[in-house]
């Protein structure tokens, strides 16, 4: 009887945990790219933005280009699509997140500060096919966003994933996640009809603390590449409130393992 009594009191506590913590994520809001702006080397890169601001297509094959947000994110998760419609060209696309420069008329265009995550569709010199994501810092040239060198903390490489099946392919839209917490990177990718057709977590590394900074777009020598329905909600670190739910469960496991 009086473990019965500890089981009804522990189910609705553990409810009402999971009520509250739930109850801080953000819902889903759609993000206007008529308010973000290109960053870098001015004739690097050719932003146009749809008429509605819901999508924007990047036209030049040239080097390193960004378009960023106007404001800096944390503790967000952020979803879109994005496609590239030529079979003509194999180079990068990606993202960047934590973005501080660099910003025109206040930086150089060759500092930088910001992590990137980057895919790369098929092996050419020393370019390697599939993904990368690098926390870079610092006054670089282009050398390192084509080579991926590992080079802290100008260029320090976190995680990568080449293989000679990891490329994007030609004319298909990819469904894009991106978790990013001060002690979390997250990132799924699902499309085409390849290893991505059922979805998959590409990198998720857990360290920090990674800092709050702009989101944006992100081509090297590709072109072509268009952005669409990107969405931004607020999904906070665990809290206090988290941490007790899990010492609850945990708990309520223990002592069920122990029973056995």
């Amino acid at each position: 009887m009086k473990a019965c009594l500890k089981s009804l009191i522990m189910v609705p506590l553990l409810v009402f945990v999971c009520l509250i913590a739930t109850q801080a994520i953000g819902a889903p809001v759609p993000i206007d790219l008529s308010t973000w702006s290109k960053q870098s080397v001015p004739g690097n890169g050719n932003w146009v933005v749809s008429v509605g601001g819901d999508s924007v297509n990047q036209t030049i094959n040239g080097n390193p280009t960004f378009f960023v947000s106007p404001n800096n994110y944390i503790n967000t998760e952020f979803k879109g699509k994005f496609k590239v419609y030529n079979a003509g060209d194999d180079d990068y696309i990606g993202f960047v997140f934590g973005y501080t420069k660099p910003i025109s008329g206040i930086h150089a265009d060759n500092d930088y500060d910001f992590l990137l995550f980057d895919w790369k569709q098929a092996n050419q010199d020393v370019a390697k096919e599939g993904f990368a994501l690098t926390r870079v810092q610092g006054i670089s040239n282009y050398d390192p966003f084509w080579n991926h060198v590992d080079n802290p903390p100008s260029f320090d490489v976190l995680a990568t994933d080449f293989s000679t099946t990891k490329g994007w392919e030609d004319n298909v839209e990819y469904e894009f996640t991106l978790l990013y917490q001060t002690n979390r990177i997250k990132i799924d990718l699902k499309g085409g009809n390849g290893f991505l057709k059922d979805g998959l977590t590409i990198f998720d590394i857990v360290g920090g603390p990674f800092p709050d900074g702009r989101f944006g777009f992100y081509n090297y020598s590709q072109a072509y590449v268009t952005y669409q329905g990107f969405t931004e909600a607020v999904i906070p670190i665990p809290s206090a409130v988290w941490l007790l739910g899990s010492g609850l469960l945990g708990l309520v496991g223990l002592r069920r393992k122990i029973r056995k």
